[in-house]
C-alpha cells in the first residue's frame, strides 16, 4: 500500500504512464488545447455549485494583514482556491520547478474562470450552459484523440487520478520537454514509453498475447 501510495508522487512512474497514452502527435496537440479548457470547466463548475462561498474565513489580524502588507482585500479562500492550492501542491512535490514556471498559467486559467462566472454572477444558468457546452466538446474531442489517432482508450478508463489531476500538469510539462527541459530525464522516460507501447501492441486489450496471425 505504501509503495502505491509513493508512486502516485514519483514523476517518472506517472509520466510514463500518461506518457503510453499520449504519443501520437495529433492526440498531444488535442490535450495541449483542451486539457485547459477542462481545467476551466472544473473550476467553473465548482464556483457555481457553491455560490462562489467561503470554505474558510480569514481570521481579522490575517485579513488586516493581507490589507496593510500586500493591498489584497481577501475575506477567505472560496472552494475553487481550496481546489486550486491542492493541485499545485501535487505539482510542487512531483517537480518544484516546473510547477513554479506552471504556477502563472494555472492561476491565470482559475482566474479566468471566476470572471467568467462572475459576469454571468445575474445568470448563472446561463454560465452553467456555456460551462456544460465546453466541458463535452473538450472531452469528446480528446475521445476522438485517443481512439482515432492513439488507437486505445485514454486513461480515464485506467487511472481517474491521472486523467483529472495530472493531465493539466503533464500537457505543460510536454511543452517543457520539447524546449529542452530535463532533457537526459525526458529521453529516459521517452525509452520507456516506447517500451511500453510495444508491449500493448504485441497484447490485446485485455492483456492476452495477440497471435501473429492479428
Amino acid at each position: 500500500m505504501s509503495m502505491q501510495i509513493s508512486k502516485i508522487f514519483d514523476l517518472r512512474t506517472q509520466f510514463v504512464k500518461y506518457g503510453e497514452y499520449h504519443y501520437n502527435l495529433t492526440n498531444v496537440i488535442i490535450h495541449i488545447i483542451f486539457v485547459p479548457t477542462i481545467l476551466w470547466t472544473f473550476s467553473n463548475y465548482i464556483t457555481l455549485y457553491t455560490g462562489g462561498s467561503l470554505a474558510f474565513e480569514y481570521p481579522e489580524s490575517v485579513k488586516a494583514a493581507l490589507g496593510t502588507s500586500l493591498g489584497i482585500t481577501a475575506s477567505g479562500l472560496r472552494h475553487v482556491d481550496i481546489y486550486g492550492f491542492v493541485y499545485m501542491l501535487y505539482y510542487f512535490i512531483l517537480d518544484p520547478i516546473a510547477a513554479l514556471l506552471f504556477l502563472p498559467i494555472f492561476s491565470s486559467i482559475l482566474g479566468a474562470s471566476f470572471k467568467f462566472v462572475a459576469y454571468y454572477a445575474s445568470e448563472p444558468s446561463t454560465a452553467m450552459y456555456y460551462t456544460t457546452i465546453v466541458f463535452f466538446v473538450s472531452w469528446a474531442v480528446q475521445f476522438i484523440g485517443h481512439f482515432t489517432f492513439e488507437k486505445r482508450a485514454p486513461a480515464l478508463f485506467d487511472n481517474l487520478l491521472q486523467a483529472f489531476a495530472m493531465a493539466p500538469f503533464f500537457v505543460f510539462l510536454e511543452i517543457l520537454f520539447t524546449l529542452g527541459y530535463r532533457k537526459e530525464f525526458c529521453e529516459e522516460m521517452n525509452n520507456e514509453i516506447i517500451q511500453k507501447i510495444k508491449e500493448f501492441k504485441q497484447t490485446g486489450s485485455d492483456g492476452t498475447a495477440k497471435s501473429k496471425n492479428e
